[in-house]
């Protein structure tokens, strides 16, 4: 498969997620969603692991990055459920879903990224986006 295609299951498979994030937000605390998240990441650690594809290489720096990575999300999944638990799905989701943003303004003040003007109009109608559906 290419990178289209996991893109795609990427991209669906979280539309799954914040919505059933949003309905477990109506019957659970934050603390408890994250921890029934974090069994569903094990599972797939065993997945990983039975197939053989669970090596990790010794590379310092990509192994801080790694972790830095793993913390962030794990982070703001907690902090995903607790802005579910007091908002409406339908601001929320969109909200936290311009996170590319971050990634692309990152990208392009330490990895030297082009930010051309076609991007900055994506970035214009992703913010467009949100406002639009959040209200």
């Amino acid at each position: 498969m290419n990178w289209l295609a996991f893109s795609l299951m990427a991209m669906g498979l979280w539309g799954v997620w914040g919505f059933l994030s949003k309905v477990a937000a109506q019957q659970l605390p934050p603390q408890a969603i994250y921890l029934l998240a974090t069994c569903g990441h094990v599972v797939v650690i065993g997945y990983l692991w039975a197939g053989g594809g669970l090596a990790v290489p010794w590379h310092p720096w990509g192994l801080a990055t790694g972790l830095g990575a793993g913390l962030s999300m794990a982070f703001g999944s907690l902090f995903f459920f607790r802005a579910l638990a007091g908002g409406e799905a339908t601001v929320v989701v969109p909200l936290t879903a311009i996170y590319p943003l971050v990634t692309v303004v990152l990208s392009w003040a330490f990895l030297q990224e082009g930010l051309t003007p076609r991007h900055l109009a994506g970035i214009s109608l992703a913010l467009l986006a949100v406002w639009l559906l959040s209200k």
